[in-house]
């Protein structure tokens, strides 16, 4: 019985703050109500008010998030299951003690981003490219198929494409274009799935047909 009450007590929560925040993005400033504006734009001033709400307590959880990462990887240093183990605690606690000083007494704050950060990013881009590669040749390996074929024209033109080489001038252009249209349009698809999903989403919660995982646990 406490545990629907809860769940009920929840979700009217939620659904009053969402209502109100959604109400208040959507008449915005009251202007286009006309004379009816004033009294429909502190609907307004209540969004933005949840809104930072939201904000300070998303701060605050990455805080306690960080200081929670730190905890657990300095219990691990000095009680850690194996050298391995305690070897990335150690580089993880250097590397953020590090950074902290790096920011707080360099001049220059992205020295550790553009030094450090970047070259280790483009280390891990280097490495899908053979990812690429050995996910080509397996692919390939299970059967010929035109998605296959597809692939591998595709990721050899970009890889080629990307030498800089003057002879390889009309490959780099396929290749711009590649990036500039097919790919572009495949990420934009990407972003609109994920916006239509956190949309449907943020309306379940709304509405309240979604649980949270501890009262779906609790339920079965």
């Amino acid at each position: 019985m406490r545990i629907r009450l809860g769940f009920a007590l929840y979700t009217t929560v939620v659904v009053v703050f969402g209502v109100l925040t959604l109400a208040g993005l959507l008449v915005g400033d009251g202007s286009a109500f006309g004379d009816t504006g004033a009294l429909v734009a502190p609907l307004n001033t209540i969004s933005n008010l949840f809104i930072r709400l939201v904000v300070v307590v998303i701060a605050l959880t990455l805080v306690i998030g960080i200081f929670n990462l730190l905890s657990v990887h300095a219990v691990r240093l000095v009680r850690g299951p194996g050298t391995g183990a305690r070897l990335n605690s150690l580089i993880l606690l250097v590397s953020f003690i590090v950074a902290l000083v790096a920011y707080q007494f360099s001049s220059d704050y992205n020295l550790i981003l553009e030094n450090v950060q970047v070259q280790i990013e483009l280390a891990l881009a280097a490495l899908i490219c053979f990812a690429l590669v050995y996910g080509a040749f397996r692919l390939l390996r299970r059967g010929v198929t035109w998605g296959g074929l597809v692939f591998l024209a595709g990721m050899l033109i970009i890889l080629i494409g990307a030498l800089p080489l003057s002879q390889l001038e009309p490959l780099q252009q396929v290749t711009d274009w590649l990036t500039r249209v097919p790919l572009s349009a495949g990420a934009r698809g990407i972003l609109l799935g994920i916006a239509l999903a956190t949309l449907v989403t943020g309306v379940r919660v709304i509405i309240g047909q979604d649980r949270t995982y501890g009262n779906q646990s609790s339920v079965e």
